[in-house]
C-alpha cells in the first residue's frame, strides 16, 4: 500500500521522465486526483494545464479548438496537442466511454501523433501525463490495451485518511478545509533536471528482468528500469544498481522477490551423501475437506526470464499482484474500446446513460447545457454581424448538441436457477454455451434464483439485473449451496415479467435458461402470501406450468430447460419445456463425467 512519501517520489519521477507511462490509483476517491495533478503540473515547465476526461467528456475539442480572436474565429491547438502539454485526469477508468478509451490508447505513451480535424493537419510529439483512478475489483474487466497504457499501479485506498489527518487534528471542517489539508499534506515536487538518471548496471538489468515475468508488452519493464534510474539519480549514485531497482519496484507496487542465490564454491565430498527428504503428502481431492486441517497457502512461484521459478516468501505471496488483468479469470468487456454490436433503432438511441455530447441534427433529445455553452462562444461575432438582433442568446444550427449515450445491449439472457436439484449434478457444461454467447454479445443479464440456503425468504424467488455476465453477483449465483424449498412457479412468473420488459425495450433476442428439474413444491399463491396453507401435492408443479405458459407466445425468445438426469419424475422437465415452447438439455451425474 502506497504511503504519502511514495506518492511524492512517484510524482517527482513522473515530472522528471514523461515516458514512464500513466499512473493508475486503485480505490482512490476521484476528486483526490485534482491535488495530485496540480502538484505534478506545478513542477513542470509551462506549466501544463490539468485536463479532466470523465464520463461526460467528449473528444471533439481535444486536438483542435475554435477560439475568437477579436472579430475573427481562429483554430488553435487543443489541450492534447498543446506545446506545453497536459496533465490528464481520468476520474474512473472503468467507466469511460469508447471514444475516450480510444483516445487514451492512441495518445498515452505515443512518440508521435497526427490529427486531421477541421481542415487542419497537425503533427507533434505528445507531452502528456496520465493520472487515473478505478476500483481494483473492476480493472480485470477492462481491455488489456487500455490497461497497458498505465504500467504504474498504486494502492491508494488509505491515502485519503492520511491526507485528511491534519484537518481532523486541527478541528477543521468543510470542503475548503479538506482541500487545504490535502494540499498541505502533499509536499511540493521538484522540477525535473532532464538527465534521466545514471545508466543501468548489469545487476540492475538482471534484477529488472527477474521482477517481471515475460509478457506481450514491454512497458512494465521499461517503466521499472526508468524509475530505478531516476531514483539512483535522486540519490546521487554514479550507476543504477539492484537496490535501486528494488526500491522502484516497491514504489510501483510490484512484490519483492529474493535475489537468486549464488552457486556454492566448494563441492561436498563424494562420501557424504545427503539424507533423503521425506516426500510431502499428496493434496486432498478438490472439494473434500473431511479430516483436513487449515494450513497456510504455499508461496506462489513466479517465473522469471532467467533461471527457474523462484517461490515468493509468505509475506510477498499475500501481497496482491498489481496487474489483475494477468489473472486467468480476467475477462475484458467487449465494449471497452468499441461499442457493442446490436440492432439500432430510433427508440433505443434515446435511451441509455449519457456518456458525453456530440453534434445534433434535429431537435430531439437536446443537451441544453452543452448547446448553450457552444452558442456562447460565438455571441460576440454574431452580435457584430447582426447589430439589429434582439437581445438574448443567438443559437445557430451548428451549436446544437445531443447526449452521446451508452449503447443498449444487443441481446439479453434470463437465468432461472433452481439450486435445490444440483447436489449431484453439474449444470456448467449445459450453461457454458449461453454464458459464452452472452459475453460475446455483451448481453444484459437477469438472474432469478431460489432454492438455496442464503435466500432471505425460502418461499419466494429473488431477482436482480446485471450489466453483463462479468458481474461478480452472477458468479456467486452459480455457486450457491442447495436448500429445500423450490418456489418454481414464482420464479417463472418473474421470468415472464422480465421477458416482457426486455421485449418492450425493442426488438432484441432473448435467451431464457431454466435450470431446474421441474419439481416445484411451493404454489404461486403460497409464495405471494408467504406461507404454505395446506398440503401441496401436485399444486406446485401445476402452478409452474401455468406460470410458464405465457412464454410460449412470446416472439424472439429462445427457451431452454436445463435439467438433471434424474430417475424420479423424469418427464417433468419435458412438460415444462412444452409449456414454455422450448427444448430440454439434460446434465449427467458428476460421477458419470469422470
Amino acid at each position: 500500500m502506497a504511503s504519502l512519501d511514495q506518492v511524492r517520489t512517484l510524482l517527482r519521477c513522473l515530472a522528471a521522465e514523461p515516458r514512464l507511462g500513466g499512473a493508475l490509483f486503485y480505490d482512490l476517491e476521484p476528486a483526490l486526483l485534482v491535488p495530485l495533478a496540480r502538484r505534478l503540473a506545478g513542477a513542470l515547465p509551462g506549466p501544463p494545464k490539468p485536463l479532466v476526461l470523465g464520463a461526460h467528456a467528449g473528444t471533439e475539442d481535444l486536438f483542435v479548438q475554435t477560439r475568437l480572436d477579436g472579430d475573427v474565429l481562429r483554430t488553435v491547438r487543443g489541450p492534447l496537442a498543446a506545446e506545453r502539454g497536459a496533465v490528464v485526469i481520468v476520474p474512473d477508468l472503468a467507466r469511460v466511454d469508447p471514444p475516450v478509451a480510444q483516445t487514451i490508447v492512441t495518445m498515452a505513451g505515443a512518440e508521435l501523433a497526427t490529427a486531421e480535424v477541421l481542415g487542419r493537419s497537425l503533427r507533434w510529439q505528445p507531452r502528456t501525463w496520465w493520472l487515473a483512478a478505478a476500483p481494483r475489483a473492476e480493472v480485470a474487466g477492462l481491455s488489456a490495451h487500455l490497461l497497458d497504457r498505465f504500467p504504474i499501479r498504486v494502492r491508494a485506498d488509505r491515502l485519503y485518511l492520511e491526507w485528511t489527518g491534519a484537518a481532523d487534528a486541527a478541528g477543521e471542517t468543510g470542503l475548503a478545509a479538506e482541500e487545504a489539508a490535502l494540499m498541505r499534506g502533499l509536499p511540493e515536487v521538484e522540477a525535473p533536471d532532464g538527465t534521466g538518471g545514471p545508466p543501468l548496471s548489469g545487476d540492475a538489468v538482471r534484477r529488472v528482468l527477474d521482477f517481471l515475468p515475460p509478457g506481450p508488452s514491454r512497458r512494465r519493464d521499461l517503466t521499472l528500469a526508468r524509475a530505478a534510474r531516476l531514483l539512483a539519480g535522486f540519490a546521487g549514485a554514479a550507476a543504477t544498481g539492484a537496490a535501486h531497482v528494488e526500491e522502484a519496484a516497491e514504489m510501483l507496487g510490484i512484490p519483492r522477490r529474493p535475489a537468486p542465490a549464488s552457486p556454492p564454491v566448494a563441492e561436498p565430498a563424494p562420501s557424504a551423501r545427503p539424507e533423503p527428504r521425506p516426500l510431502p503428502p499428496p493434496p486432498p481431492p478438490a472439494g473434500d475437506v473431511r479430516g483436513t486441517r487449515a494450513t497456510a497457502p504455499a508461496p506462489r512461484p513466479v517465473a522469471g526470464r532467467s533461471g527457474p521459478a523462484v517461490p515468493l516468501p509468505a509475506a510477498v505471496a499475500e501481497q496482491a499482484w498489481p496487474y489483475p488483468e494477468d489473472e486467468a479469470g480476467a475477462l475484458p468487456r467487449l465494449g471497452t474500446l468499441r461499442p457493442a454490436g446490436g440492432r439500432h433503432t430510433r427508440a433505443r438511441e434515446l435511451r441509455g446513460r449519457p456518456l458525453g455530447v456530440r453534434p445534433a441534427f434535429d431537435l430531439r433529445d437536446l443537451a441544453i447545457v452543452a448547446t448553450v455553452v457552444e452558442a456562447a462562444k460565438f455571441q460576440r461575432v454574431r452580435r457584430t454581424n447582426r447589430p439589429d438582433a434582439a437581445r438574448g442568446l443567438l443559437v445557430a444550427p451548428a451549436d446544437l448538441r445531443r447526449p452521446r449515450r451508452q449503447p443498449e445491449p444487443g441481446s439479453a439472457l434470463v437465468l432461472v436457477l433452481d439450486h435445490s436439484c444440483w447436489r449431484h449434478f453439474d449444470p456448467a457444461p449445459g450453461m457454458a454455451a449461453f454464458l459464452r454467447a452472452a459475453h460475446r454479445d455483451d448481453a444484459a443479464v437477469s438472474v432469478i434464483e431460489f432454492g438455496h440456503r442464503d435466500n432471505p425468504d425460502e418461499l419466494r424467488a429473488v431477482r436482480y439485473r446485471a450489466r453483463s455476465v462479468l458481474d461478480p453477483r452472477v458468479l456467486a449465483s452459480l455457486r450457491r449451496a442447495a436448500g429445500l424449498a423450490s418456489p418454481l412457479a414464482h420464479a417463472l412468473d418473474l421470468a415472464v415479467t422480465e421477458v416482457r420488459r426486455l421485449l418492450r425495450r425493442g426488438p432484441l433476442p432473448v435467451s431464457l435458461v431454466v435450470a431446474s428439474d421441474g419439481r416445484g413444491n411451493v404454489p404461486l399463491d403460497d409464495s405471494l402470501l408467504g406461507t404454505v396453507r395446506a398440503a401441496v401435492g401436485r399444486r406446485g408443479v401445476s402452478a409452474a406450468l401455468v406460470a410458464a405458459s405465457p412464454l410460449r407466445v412470446q416472439r424472439g425468445v429462445e427457451a431452454v430447460v436445463l435439467a438433471p438426469d434424474v430417475d424420479q419424475y423424469p418427464g417433468l422437465p419435458f412438460d415444462l419445456a412444452e409449456a414454455m415452447g422450448g427444448s430440454v438439455i439434460t446434465a449427467p451425474r458428476r460421477d458419470d463425467r469422470r
